[in-house]
């Protein structure tokens, strides 16, 4: 891992926060003058495309006016009466007078390119082709299918290319109206042509504030269907893939950012009118955000120029807020040299003043707690010694006692040879190859000799029970830790006892948790003394456990302590009905090995 100097890396914190701040500072302004400035841009726009909206919709509604003009005239209603009887030449003069007639409409109007009549009363003339623009044609050649109007009476046709006009390649936008004759059917169908170059000669005028250069408008239906494109020349190619957009316009006005071919456009869309037309407009984005840019630009900079202000105030800062820094380190060096009476003075600032009164303190309590395990280690050392000299004893006793048992057998005392057998196995057990730890099936064989030894002494009057479950007993415990608690119950806990009442000694073992257990001595002795003072009931419990010999009570609670550490040990308690509970809690151990490495551990 690299490793940093404080003063150096606080200078780089403080620049880098401050640019972290600025580039924040600069792109907040950004978005924020963006989305703004796109705001007004759009309501404004939308006040211009609502105006569109409607002169679109007057063109729309004029367009839709002539053809029920047309429909409805005299002319027309002679011409598609029953005229079965006529012949050539009349079909040629109806056809030359309806071509006058509906001329008259594209003259007064010139954003009509042509009018069409649609019906099969001249089917057998109809063949020889149109006479002009302006024309009757047979039903076969409507523009779309007659199913179209099965349940209504007109239709708009999108933007197309008008089929009976040669060389022309304008597109129109067709609007086609039902006639009826007078007994309700239909005698044929009427069809406007608008030129959509007018369209746009209408929507672009030439006021670039207006009507932008780089704007694209779509006239769309009920359904966001493109029935017109009208653009700037620049935008024109890119007309059809602006249709993708439109398509999923919600009913309502609003505004939109898009990306097309890596260009970025606004989309501004009206609301649908009651006639169900709307028109959406695309803006290029770069002509509207110059204005935005140049405001990003002018942050930079100041920003830029802040930036140079702060180099010198950091580099003052760092200095002055690590100074405090060197007087600790020193302090560190002289505990690495063994001297724990590094204090370092006060700093004004309270989070330093904090951190250095706790580095005082910690050199205080690193000094007692030092002494402390000083003590602890040579109490720990005479523990051991006491242990080994214990050891030490019981190897002429063991000898001793197979010379005694030997001898007892060979003149037939078997009293003396029972308790002189199992006095000696006792002491072999207690030696153990001079282990500390021992398998708990161990500690309780030597707690049930010394049992059999006393039941020996005391006849029936002593009974000595076991409740251990076979699992409990493959696991390592401190050896002798049984014994001086069933012999304090002899000694201290039965001397009240009745005539003819036994005394009862029983050892079990109970599961805590998945890494602990504790092991119940209990006996029916008198108990401990009770008292309201609390300093009385501790010396009570204290005569109590004094036992007797290398190993009392005290010397188990202080071993269970050094060798399991002080979350194990054991505690003394009244039993209820009389008697006392002894409980030691211990870890499981299941191996000699891990018994030593928790030994070290501690």
């Amino acid at each position: 891992m690299r490793q940093w100097r404080l003063k150096p890396f606080l200078f780089c914190s403080l620049v880098l926060s401050n640019i972290l701040f600025l580039i924040v500072i600069t792109v907040a302004i950004y978005f924020s003058v963006s989305y703004y400035f796109t705001k007004q841009i759009s309501e404004a726009r939308l006040q211009g495309l609502h105006s569109n909206q409607l002169q679109l919709i007057e063109r729309l509604k004029d367009i839709e006016g002539t053809a029920l003009t047309i429909s409805t005239h005299q002319t027309m209603k002679a011409v598609l009466e029953e005229n079965g009887g006529i012949d050539l030449y009349e079909y040629i003069v109806i056809q030359r007078n309806v071509n006058e007639w509906l001329s008259t409409f594209t003259f007064i109007k010139p954003f009509i390119s042509s009018v069409q009549i649609f019906t099969d009363q001249y089917v057998q003339y109809q063949r020889i082709g149109p006479a002009g623009k302006n024309t009757i044609l047979p039903l076969a050649k409507l523009p779309v299918t007659l199913s179209l109007f099965d349940k209504v009476d007109a239709i708009w046709i999108p933007a197309h290319r008008d089929g009976m006009l040669e060389n022309n390649e304008n597109p129109v936008l067709t609007y086609i109206l039902k006639i009826y004759n007078r007994k309700g059917g239909t005698a044929g169908f009427v069809a406007i042509n608008l030129d959509e170059s007018s369209l746009t000669r209408l929507l672009f005028s030439e006021n670039t504030l207006s009507s932008p250069t780089n704007r694209s408008l779509l006239l769309l239906d009920a359904g966001n269907q493109v029935m017109s494109r009208m653009s700037a020349q620049v935008n024109s190619q890119r007309m059809d893939s602006f249709q993708a957009y439109t398509a999923a316009l919600a009913s309502d006005a609003g505004f939109k950012p898009v990306e097309l071919d890596g260009n970025k456009y606004l989309m501004i869309f009206t609301s649908q009118s009651q006639e169900k037309w709307r028109i959406a407009e695309f803006l290029e984005s770069d002509e509207l955000y110059r204005d935005v840019n140049t405001i990003r630009n002018i942050v930079l900079l100041i920003g830029g120029i802040v930036l140079l202000c702060v180099l010198p105030v950091a580099s003052y800062l760092a200095s002055r807020m690590i100074r405090p820094v060197p007087l600790l380190l020193k302090g560190f060096q002289k505990i690495e040299n063994g001297n724990f009476d590094a204090n370092v003075e006060q700093y004004f600032i309270v989070e330093f003043n904090k951190l250095i009164t706790g580095f005082n303190y910690m050199t205080g309590r690193l000094k007692t707690m030092l002494e402390e395990l000083e003590q602890k280690n040579r109490l720990k050392h005479d523990l051991e010694l006491m242990v080994l000299q214990s050891q030490i004893n019981p190897h002429f006793l063991y000898n001793t006692l197979d010379m005694i048992n030997w001898a007892a057998a060979v003149k037939g005392n078997t009293e003396v040879s029972f308790m002189a057998a199992r006095l000696a196995k006792l002491f072999r057990i207690s030696l153990s190859g001079g282990s500390t730890f021992i398998p708990l099936k161990d500690e309780l064989e030597h707690a049930r000799l010394y049992a059999q030894i006393q039941q020996t002494r005391l006849a029936d009057r002593f009974v000595y029970n076991e409740h251990i479950d076979s699992s409990f007993k493959q696991y390592y415990v401190p050896k002798i830790i049984l014994q001086p608690f069933i012999e304090n119950a002899i000694i201290h806990g039965f001397s009240g006892l009745q005539e003819g009442q036994k005394a009862e000694v029983s050892v079990s073992a109970e599961r805590i948790d998945e890494n602990r257990f504790q092991i119940v001595i209990a006996d029916n002795g008198v108990g401990l003394k009770q008292s309201r003072d609390e300093s009385e009931r501790r010396k009570t419990s204290s005569l109590y456990v004094s036992g007797s010999g290398g190993y009392g009570i005290k010397n188990v609670r202080e071993r269970l302590e050094l060798y399991l550490g002080a979350q194990y040990g054991l505690r003394i308690e009244n039993r209820d009905g009389g008697g006392v509970n002894i409980v030691m809690t211990l870890p499981y151990l299941d191996s000699f090995e891990k018994a030593n490495q928790f030994n070290k551990s501690i």
